[in-house]
């Protein structure tokens, strides 16, 4: 337990909403929520409250997503459709708690393009990130993902990849390191030490291409097929053949959804990783 006594009467007065979300795939603006999760807690209490909820995405769940949190499409056909879950999730979060996600640009942006897609708007909550707060008080641990901090940290030992069991490790996380924020006696000094975001974030803007790749526009404009070597998260270069659909931009990064004919199903390629691109004539 926290130790209150350590806390400045700002923070002992915040209620806090951790929350974790898992999906169908790493792209927002193509991929859905499939599960939604949250613990509300205060710190120096153990008292929390917690929200869990399937959702029907609308969409099948590829394969090798669902070998990485368990969520089947048998398991989400009676769920609810996201639109309930995000008011209910609201309602459970009200409209002054600070939320806080593991790497939480991507859980806003996927629950920013969901609002968005729904009409509803998206709260003022502030919302903080567990990487960048366990960067700036623990510097030069070997590595921040949430498996390596809760290890790390003595706080469990395996990772199942549900959404309520990773927003929980995200409040313990946050309690363990309660000590270090000494200092922080207002929202002013919290945005001073840390990196704040809101929902509005994760709203990716649809643009078009840089300069430099108007051959890529232009065929992305027309359909035509484009020849990619594109570097994947694990650094190795794999050759496809791409049709554009979309092409959005995150903070300073451009995505493409496209079309990709190895893996016979929409995917997402950042824009930074293509290597090489040749546009190829459309038979």
């Amino acid at each position: 337990m926290v130790d209150s006594a350590q806390l400045s009467q700002y923070l002992k007065n915040q209620s806090f909403v951790a929350f974790d979300t898992e999906t169908t795939g790493m792209w927002a603006p193509s991929n859905r929520i499939v599960e939604l999760g949250a613990v509300r807690f205060t710190l120096g209490d153990e008292e929390t409250t917690t929200f869990q909820q399937l959702i029907n995405p609308g969409q099948l769940i590829p394969p090798e997503v669902i070998a990485i949190h368990g969520i089947t499409d048998q398991m989400v056909a009676e769920a609810p459709v996201v639109g309930t879950v995000l008011q209910d999730f609201a309602d459970f979060c009200g409209p002054d708690t600070i939320l806080i996600a593991h790497n939480a640009p991507f859980d806003i942006s996927f629950v920013a393009c969901e609002l968005s897609r729904n009409n509803l708007a998206a709260g003022k909550n502030r919302i903080m990130d567990t990487v960048d707060i366990f960067h700036r008080l623990y510097p030069g641990l070997p590595s921040y993902s949430l498996l390596s901090l809760v290890e790390h940290f003595g706080i469990a030992s395996s990772q199942q990849h549900r959404a309520l069991e990773d927003a929980i490790f995200v409040m313990k996380l946050i309690k363990h390191a309660s000590p270090m924020l000494s200092g922080i006696e207002s929202s002013d000094d919290l945005a001073n030490r840390f990196t704040i975001y809101s929902m509005d974030d994760g709203r990716p803007v649809q643009v078009s291409l840089p300069e430099s790749y108007a051959a890529m526009q232009e065929a992305a404009d027309d359909s035509r097929p484009i020849q990619i070597s594109y570097r994947s998260n694990n650094r190795t270069n794999s050759t496809r053949v791409i049709r554009i659909k979309e092409i959005y931009r995150l903070g300073t990064r451009y995505y493409l959804n496209a079309y990709c004919e190895r893996a016979g199903a929409d995917r997402t390629f950042r824009l930074d990783r293509i290597e090489q691109y040749d546009v190829l004539a459309d038979n």
